[in-house]
């Protein structure tokens, strides 16, 4: 691994465990739109997904009424202020140990970057990070590796001194297709067997196994 200058950082499932508040959120869009969520529902195997892919994959929920769905989720998401997401066990600290190492941070996620910068300011996490990118509000941009370009074009990243860490074989795919190193952190949402498949540089099981691996 050639030295490492900029990480970036996957939001839900890397820094902030969120399951309990996405699926609260769900349940709330689709209870608005007279569609029950089902009580057997894993929230877990969906986080990482837009929101559009989800309310049609999952609940087959398409055209305007998968956009009046996403609408009311984030009103809902919007008010319960973070309640039912914490951050991860020693992700405070292994980010304060890779600032101190001159590595710049960023996060690139699927959420939609000013929902992402909320979610930072309120979980305390905000001054860690010089940017954000997230997906499009009118989802034209929500594939991982579009995602992850954006973030090397927006801020002027060098890929090739760049990681990208993730919980999912997205972010490991995306960090492929965009030439960057790539971590992936199994204790966040996707499977050992779902990240080893996809191939990381390495797999890490807790934050705090980061400072020394990057720097």
């Amino acid at each position: 691994m050639q030295k490492i200058h900029h990480a970036l950082f996957d939001l839900d499932g890397t820094l902030v465990d969120s399951s309990g508040a996405i699926h609260a959120a769900v349940a709330y869009a689709l209870q608005r739109l007279g569609c029950p969520c089902p009580p057997e529902f894993a929230i877990a195997t969906w986080i990482g997904t837009p929101l559009i892919d989800i309310f049609r994959e999952a609940f087959g929920v398409v055209g305007e009424p998968a956009e009046q769905a996403i609408a009311h989720y984030r009103e809902y998401y919007d008010k319960q202020a973070q309640t039912g997401t914490r951050v991860y066990d020693r992700v405070t600290d292994t980010l304060e140990g890779l600032c101190a190492a001159g590595i710049e941070l960023f996060v690139a996620t699927v959420k939609p970057s000013p929902i992402a910068e909320k979610v930072l300011r309120d979980m305390g996490l905000k001054r860690y990070f010089s940017g954000v990118a997230g997906s499009s509000m009118d989802h034209a941009r929500r594939d991982k590796a579009d995602i992850i370009r954006h973030a090397l074009q927006r801020y002027g990243l060098e890929a090739s001194h760049s990681v990208m860490i993730g919980d999912r074989a997205q972010d490991i795919d995306g960090a492929r297709q965009n030439g960057l190193y790539a971590v992936g952190v199994t204790y966040g949402f996707g499977s050992l067997e779902e990240l080893s498949a996809a191939g990381p540089d390495h797999l890490v099981g807790c934050a705090s196994e980061l400072p020394a691996l990057l720097t």
